[in-house]
């Protein structure tokens, strides 16, 4: 559906604009809807994606606050309440460094695996949906698209 039907706009006369206002209105949905689904499990998107890292990011299962932050793309303070949060559901345990201080490590709990095995599993099947009319081949070059335009910005851009 074009972006004209869905919010009433005027053809836009100049492709990458329209390319980049695409992009954008399909990321939001695609975040409603992760937030959707999500939801059911007692679960944000940002605590599901650091769940989603615990899993398959580290080592041990365990990585520090500082690392998910760097990962997650938010501040400390941000990471904090995050993790705050998930420990107080029962999903992660916090310890500190024995040699920093400074550091907390973040590991998952069983119960926070179990939170993760469900809205993982109901996470997969609604993307597998949306995006099942796409090959791998075009997935893949999809990626490399979004990449080469997120290489263009990085360079031009402190961020």
């Amino acid at each position: 559906m074009s972006l004209h039907t869905e919010l009433g706009l005027e053809p836009i006369e100049y492709l990458p604009h329209e390319a980049v206002l695409n992009i954008v209105f399909t990321g939001s949905l695609l975040s409603k809807e992760g937030d959707r689904i999500l939801k059911e499990f007692g679960l944000t998107d940002s605590q599901f994606n650091v769940l989603m890292l615990l899993k398959y990011q580290a080592k041990d299962g365990v990585l520090n606050q500082t690392t998910l932050g760097d990962m997650l793309l938010v501040n400390r303070s941000n990471i904090t309440g995050l993790i705050d949060r998930l420990e107080q559901a029962g999903c992660v345990k916090r310890t500190g460094d024995s040699n920093d201080r400074r550091v907390k490590w973040v590991q998952m709990t069983k119960q926070g695996r179990a939170v993760l095995d469900k809205s993982e599993e109901a996470y997969y099947k609604r993307i597998g949906e949306i995006m099942d009319d796409l090959s791998d081949a075009e997935c893949k070059r999809l990626c490399r698209a979004l990449e080469s335009i997120r290489g263009k910005i990085r360079t031009s851009v402190e961020i």
